[in-house]
């Protein structure tokens, strides 16, 4: 757990804040370059990189305030400094703000999604290790060979003198699931299966909703084992039964596509 990375003259940069932003760089560059490069591929500006970070900000904090405060205070999504923020509100804003842009712009929204499916893998992969460093986002407690445990001043540490009786005086949490490097080898494994199908002849949104599939197979397993949030719909976190919904979305949107195929240029 480490989560301040660095301090340049005194000023902190922390892990999780730094590398969102690296993720949100990474993401852009790579969709901008493979999106020229592709078959059927267009041109896609830079500026949707900081449309998709403005709105993927905005979405994740709302979203937690609405998990977890009060739903009054939406109003403040926009006050991403207080810091809390949700992968899947980042998402769906990302997305609304990528497609008032695309739309603006008049180009494709499939073609454009597909070219970055690959890369939001990538991305979030980035911010993951960021919550590794941070110490948030962490697992169920276990007794596998791997799992590890975290130190007095984590959430952790907290969350197990409450629930599990942890002495304070310990020297570490509990061990539990790093369902942080779970996610992140997951989603390494999807930009590679995701990276390969983009340069094949594909119809339009056939890999984005892969990603939408892949991903949802992958969070809902990883929510399984999450230690951090109540299970609180059908037994699940919330995020676990959202991604129950990904996995059912990605398979009928695949099918759809597979059978009503479209043309990138659409």
């Amino acid at each position: 757990m480490r989560p301040i990375l660095f301090e340049i003259y005194g000023v902190p940069f922390f892990a999780y804040r730094t590398l969102l932003a690296v993720a949100f760089v990474v993401c852009t560059l790579l969709t901008v370059r493979v999106s020229r490069t592709r078959p059927g591929g267009i041109e896609v500006s830079p500026m949707l990189g900081i449309w998709a970070m403005f709105g993927s900000l905005a979405g994740a904090h709302g979203f937690f305030i609405a998990q977890y405060g009060d739903l009054r205070d939406l109003w403040r999504a926009l006050f991403v400094w207080e810091g809390g923020l949700v992968f899947y509100g980042g998402l769906f804003g990302g997305l609304a703000a990528t497609a008032i842009y695309l739309k603006l712009c008049k180009v494709p929204f499939l073609n454009a999604a597909d070219s970055a499916a690959p890369y939001l893998a990538t991305g979030e992969a980035i911010a993951r290790v960021g919550c590794f460093l941070n110490g948030c986002c962490w697992g169920a407690v276990c007794n596998w060979p791997w799992a590890i445990s975290f130190p007095p001043d984590s959430p952790a540490f907290a969350q197990h003198i409450a629930d599990h009786g942890l002495a304070r005086s310990a020297a570490h949490s509990l061990p539990v699931h790093p369902t942080q490097l779970y996610m992140v080898i997951g989603l390494a494994v999807i930009c590679g299966v995701l990276h390969r199908a983009l340069f094949r002849e594909r119809p339009a949104g056939l890999v984005f909703f892969s990603y939408v599939f892949l991903y949802g197979m992958l969070r809902f397993l990883v929510e399984l084992v999450r230690g951090d949030s109540a299970r609180s719909v059908l037994g699940l976190t919330v995020s676990g039964a959202i991604s129950a919904a990904f996995v059912a979305l990605g398979i009928a949107a695949c099918a759809y596509i597979v059978r009503n195929p479209r043309s990138l240029s659409e």
